[in-house]
């Protein structure tokens, strides 16, 4: 709108396949990113999302976390706690899910948020949500479904998304 507060731009991407990964290490999950240029350096970027994923029905975990990328090099964690001694997980989660779907590996579990993030440029932003999963590693954590799949609505896979917007300063 050109006005203090007002939406520049909106970009979004639905995630509907699905995707899976089994080590402590975050990685970008495929076909869950978004591309976003600022109209203006002082503009703010607000960065949505809402994921589905899912573990085995054992004590398994996993975690998600917002990275950016400006320009295509380099990549920051944003919208993260600050350190405890000891506790790297507090920097690299976003979102961490404990103990998912302890009821038989039947149901997604839910993360969402939303973040306004001040890039500081107009080169081209990614925003993209990475995953990891938890409790020793070694455990297969999912992305839109379940770890279970069958044809009821527990068992569904669903869609995943990201979404942003520039608002004026």
């Amino acid at each position: 709108s050109g006005y203090s507060g007002g939406i520049i731009q909106v970009k979004q991407t639905v995630k509907t396949d699905t995707f899976s990964h089994n080590t402590q290490t975050f990685t970008e999950i495929t076909g869950l990113n978004v591309l976003i240029t600022p109209t203006r350096s002082d503009s703010k970027i607000l960065v949505e999302w809402g994921v589905y994923f899912g573990a085995a029905s054992e004590l398994k975990s996993g975690g998600l976390r917002l990275v950016r990328t400006i320009g295509g090099t380099a990549n920051d964690l944003i919208f993260v706690g600050d350190q405890a001694s000891g506790n790297a997980n507090i920097v690299r989660a976003t979102n961490w899910a404990t103990h998912m779907n302890t009821s038989g590996n039947r149901q997604n579990t839910f993360m969402g948020g939303k973040f306004l993030d001040s890039p500081g440029t107009t080169s081209q932003v990614k925003y993209h949500m990475a995953l990891a999963a938890g409790q020793g590693g070694g455990a297969t954590v999912y992305v839109n479904r379940p770890e279970g799949l069958s044809n009821t609505d527990s068992r569904a896979t669903v869609p995943s998304s990201i979404t942003v917007m520039e608002v004026s300063v």
